[in-house]
């Protein structure tokens, strides 16, 4: 006859349970050894032992992390075979009236391991207080229930990085992302739905805060767009409510830079905050580490070969935040209007509107890494940043070119852009993402 489940099944819902019934018939038979009518030599209150026991025996009870960390899908996958196998649920519902089951689901016995630690700690727990000071087993008790209470924070914090490593995943699957989510040390510390203010509109976006990165997505699914912003570099600031707009507050990092609004104040606060604390404690992690010679050598040779095939090199570079597109009827420069054949350029310096003829140039952007991009730059902000000879060298990438002007942006000169946009506008590229 075709069994009722399969192996791979069974294994699917009890996981390691038979080393925990070996591990709890070994408890129990040292414990009726030391206290049953059979013990030599016979147990006494006044000089019986058994922490003992429990410190030989609480290393080994880390092994039900294993099983209560499959507990949650076992019963996801018992409640689709009750509905699904008809001879599984005719077996549950025949073992459920038997007497030895004393009325109780096959879904509370499988309950009663997961119970199994807080109830150990509890028992040692009472044992402590009923025991007289200066007993001969006060030390070993006291022992185990530390070691128990280890025991409990080692699962309890195992379950978490499952079910941590479990959401990534899901994020992962549900994003279509092709590389992976999980990293040594990445925890998922928020997720939720914002509002982000492109350049044509204002659209909400999925944000996921992890310990190392902001990733947000304009959908859930593989066509959708996806971003990510490592949280070293990046600032948060608050964006005080004017009229309208209510609830902003702006991300600024080297890759992009970019306003969001929350549904109302306290999810602005939450947000905020978890941004700021995420961040501080990345750069805390960041600062431990320390960049071997080899690394170093490979950052500084890729600086200097940027600065001499680009004239034009800006590092340490915060990205503005860009002035959304109705915004700007005229450039910003030479004020000609805006039409079907005189379109409309974001500069990647300073996140202004400008035409074609006003921004030829290109700067090429250079990162901590030495990762490098390059993107429009206005006449200004080329002659503002590296002279106004700047102006007179050719366009676009010059790699045949070797001069050497560069120059740094800090949070100051930002400060000023974003002063002068007055806050209303939004960084994307040129999908809106």
């Amino acid at each position: 006859a075709e069994p009722i489940l399969t192996r791979k099944e069974v294994r699917q819902v009890f996981a390691n349970f038979p080393d925990i019934v070996m591990l709890s018939r070994e408890l129990l038979g040292q414990l009726e050894g030391r206290l049953g009518a059979q013990a030599q030599p016979a147990w006494t209150a006044a000089s019986g032992r058994v922490g003992d026991i429990f410190q030989r025996m609480a290393p080994f009870m880390k092994m039900y992390s294993l099983y209560l960390r499959n507990f949650r899908s076992a019963l996801a996958d018992i409640s689709a075979w009750l509905g699904s196998k008809g001879a599984f649920a005719a077996f549950v519902q025949r073992a459920s009236a038997r007497g030895e089951c004393r009325g109780l689901t096959f879904q509370s016995y499988l309950l009663l391991p997961v119970q199994r630690i807080p109830r150990y700690r509890l028992l040692l727990s009472d044992l402590q207080r009923h025991t007289p000071a200066g007993h001969v087993d006060g030390a070993s008790i006291a022992a185990a229930l530390q070691m128990i209470e280890g025991v409990a924070e080692f699962v309890n914090e195992n379950i978490w990085e499952h079910e941590m490593a479990l959401s990534m995943v899901e994020i992962q699957r549900a994003l279509g992302l092709k590389e992976t989510l999980l990293a040594p040390g990445r925890r998922l510390v928020k997720a939720g739905v914002l509002t982000k203010i492109c350049r044509k509109s204002h659209q909400q976006r999925s944000f996921y805060l992890f310990s190392d990165m902001l990733l947000y997505s304009s959908g859930q699914d593989e066509a959708a767009g996806h971003r990510r912003v490592a949280l070293e570099d990046c600032k948060v600031m608050d964006v005080p409510d004017a009229g309208d707009s209510r609830n902003q507050f702006t991300l600024i990092s080297r890759e992009k830079s970019f306003i969001v609004y929350a549904g109302d104040a306290g999810e602005k606060a939450a947000w905020m905050g978890a941004l700021s604390q995420a961040i501080v404690a990345q750069r805390e992690a960041r600062g431990t580490l320390q960049m071997d010679r080899s690394q170093r050598r490979r950052l500084a040779r890729a600086r200097r070969s940027t600065l001499m095939e680009h004239p034009r090199v800006a590092e340490n570079f915060d990205a503005p935040v860009w002035a959304p597109d109705e915004s700007a009827a005229r450039c910003y420069i030479c004020f000609r209007a805006f039409t079907l054949f005189v379109r409309r350029h974001h500069c990647r310096a300073c996140g202004n509107i400008v035409c074609n003829a006003c921004s030829r140039k290109s700067i090429v952007f250079v990162g901590r890494d030495a990762a490098r991009s390059e993107g429009r730059g206005c006449d200004q902000c080329i002659a503002r940043l590296f002279g106004r000879d700047a102006l007179e060298s050719p366009p676009g990438s010059v790699h045949r070119f070797l001069a050497r002007s560069r120059h740094s942006l800090d949070a100051g000169t930002l400060m000023q852009s974003l002063a002068a946009l007055k806050l209303g506008g939004s960084s994307t590229d040129n999908d809106g993402s």
